[in-house]
């Protein structure tokens, strides 16, 4: 079984980029685990997501952890905003980090070997039941860049009228949101999730969606 510093080494050199240090950073990435401020290297690893403690030098001349995670799949997969006879798809989710419902665009982890856009197509069928119709990126998104590395894609798709919910999923609801309503939940604070936020703040920009304001 690999020690946690060999398992941070092999994160280390399949994505170079995320171990730089760029011109002004607030904190520096330390070639080698100081023997002050530990543990450092790879915390947990599944097949969804990794957690790392990386060994940094900070502005102030301290050396110590900074905690973040990143995705085995070098992308922490896909979210889409499916548009469906003039309403948005949103589906009631069950979240164990939050302990709470959300309203949310259907979205998910990526599989092994899988893209940012065959994530999306897959989530869209499990999550609501029917395939897109057409799909279109609209970019890519950081959900927590002060503790999340990797970054997800954003997409647009239409879609036919979706099927029934899926309790396995955690989603007990499934709804076609209309212009109004979007509105009106966003200005009670109804939606919180952050990938729905984005794809909406997205298609508003690109005029995929008929916002009523």
């Amino acid at each position: 079984m690999s020690t946690p510093d060999e398992e941070y080494d092999r994160v280390r050199r399949a994505w170079p980029d995320l171990f730089e240090n760029p011109p002004g950073a607030w904190n520096a990435i330390l070639d080698e685990f100081p023997a002050e401020g530990g543990p450092y290297g790879v915390c947990y690893r599944d097949e969804y997501v990794l957690l790392l403690r990386d060994p940094v030098a900070f502005a102030d001349g301290r050396v110590g952890g900074y905690l973040r995670t990143l995705h085995p799949q070098g992308h922490a997969g896909a979210a889409v905003l499916a548009v469906c006879e003039g309403g948005v798809v949103l589906v009631r989710h069950f979240r164990h980090a939050t302990r709470k419902w959300h309203w949310e665009i259907p979205r998910g982890f990526a599989r092994p070997d899988e893209t940012p856009e065959q994530t999306a197509r897959r989530e869209l069928e499990e999550e609501i039941g029917v395939p897109a119709r057409s799909l279109e990126f609209l970019g890519d998104f950081y959900a927590d860049t002060g503790v999340a590395g990797s970054k997800a894609g954003l997409f647009w798709a239409d879609v036919d009228r979706p099927r029934a919910s899926h309790p396995e999923e955690g989603i007990d609801r499934i709804e076609l949101v209309a212009p109004d309503r979007i509105d009106r939940m966003l200005g009670r604070g109804e939606i919180t999730d952050s990938f729905t936020l984005a794809a909406l703040l997205h298609v508003k920009q690109r005029g995929l969606f008929p916002f009523a304001s």
